[in-house]
Order: C-alpha cells, then sequence, then structure tokens
C-alpha cells in the first residue's frame, strides 16, 4: 500500500506531468472504482472537455482540481498506483508504446481507469486487487470528506508539541495504532518526550 511519502512522491510527478493538460476521454472496465458520481456516463461528462489546474495531497487522498471547479479524488488504496504513458487496445488488452517498466513490469498490467489528454497522453490507475477509490466531488463534498480525516502531519501548524498532545490527549477516540488500541501503553509514550 503506498504510504504517505509515496502519496506525496506522486504529487509531485503528477505536477510536472498533468498539470495544465486538458482531458479528451476516460475509459473503465472497472465501474465499481468509481464512487461518486455512481454512474460511468455521468462522471465522464464531468472529466471531458475539463483542464487540470492544480493537483495537491490530503492524507493519502490525491486530490486534482479541475477547471470546472470540482475535484477528482483519488485514494490508491492497497494494490493501486498511478501510471502516466501512452497505451494502445491490442487484441482487447492496454499495452504500453513506452519501452521499460510500463511494459514489462506485472503489476502494471491491471489498467482499470485510463484518462486521455490532448497532446496524446495518459493517466492510467493500475490495481490488481480494485480496492482504488475515484471521486468527483464539488469543494464542498471534499471539505466534508477531509474533515473525517486526522491532522495533516505535514502542515506547517502540525507542530511536534501539538503532535505530543493528540498523543497524551486522555479523550477516547479511534486512532490507527500498532499498539492493538492499548490506551496504557500508549500512556507510556509521555516518558519517550
Amino acid at each position: 500500500m503506498p504510504e504517505l511519502p509515496e502519496v506525496e512522491t506522486t504529487i509531485r510527478d503528477l505536477k510536472e506531468k498533468i498539470l495544465k493538460k486538458s482531458i479528451v476521454d476516460v475509459w473503465t472496465d472497472t465501474k465499481k472504482l468509481i464512487k461518486r458520481p455512481k454512474k460511468f456516463k455521468i462522471f465522464k461528462e464531468e472529466l471531458v472537455g475539463k483542464e487540470i489546474l492544480d493537483i495537491k495531497r490530503r492524507g493519502k487522498n490525491i486530490l486534482i482540481f479541475l477547471s470546472s471547479g470540482k475535484v477528482l479524488l483519488i485514494h490508491q488504496k492497497l494494490t493501486g498506483h498511478l501510471l502516466f504513458g501512452k497505451w494502445e487496445k491490442i487484441n482487447k488488452e492496454w499495452v504500453s508504446k513506452i519501452a521499460g517498466a510500463l511494459s514489462t513490469d506485472p503489476t502494471n498490467k491491471f489498467l482499470h481507469l485510463i484518462i486521455f489528454f490532448k497532446d496524446g497522453w495518459q493517466l492510467a490507475l493500475s490495481d490488481l486487487r480494485k480496492f482504488a477509490k475515484v471521486e468527483i466531488l464539488t469543494k464542498e463534498e471534499l471539505e466534508k470528506e477531509l474533515a473525517k480525516l486526522g491532522p495533516e502531519p505535514l502542515d506547517k501548524d502540525f507542530t511536534f508539541e501539538k503532535f505530543r498532545e493528540r498523543i497524551l490527549e486522555k479523550k477516547k477516540r479511534k486512532n490507527k495504532t500498532s499498539f492493538n488500541g492499548s490506551r496504557d501503553h500508549c500512556r507510556n509514550w509521555k516518558y519517550l518526550f
């Protein structure tokens, strides 16, 4: 599963590759990846003809800001990863036109979503397990989704002191921990600070 540093690297690479590109087509063979809007026809209409204005990350969510004012959210989940390249369909299979890892790495063979750009390049989502999540959201919907997440660790306002406070706070809350949820074990962290 891509962790936050890998997602951050993906964002930085995408900014170099797809910023200011115009979308001319979209293809999928797995409509269940698309969570909003539910109908692929509407999803496609929301993308085609739009330009990519900005790309950001929040948590492990990739946020692609469109000229329509909406946001394409991609969460790669367990086995998903984004690829930038050129593919053509040969005998019902997408084949890379670019030599190297795009064509030889077996993990890159599970293309389930392709966004086509006006200049001939493509952005593809390869996902062996088909767990990835793709949504098009209004800015208001995006704010509601992001409000469910914890603090952003790379935010300038998230200081060491705030990190320490969150670990030591005594309110019961759902936290991902490697300590099987043992609050006593987490309380012992105070001795580390």
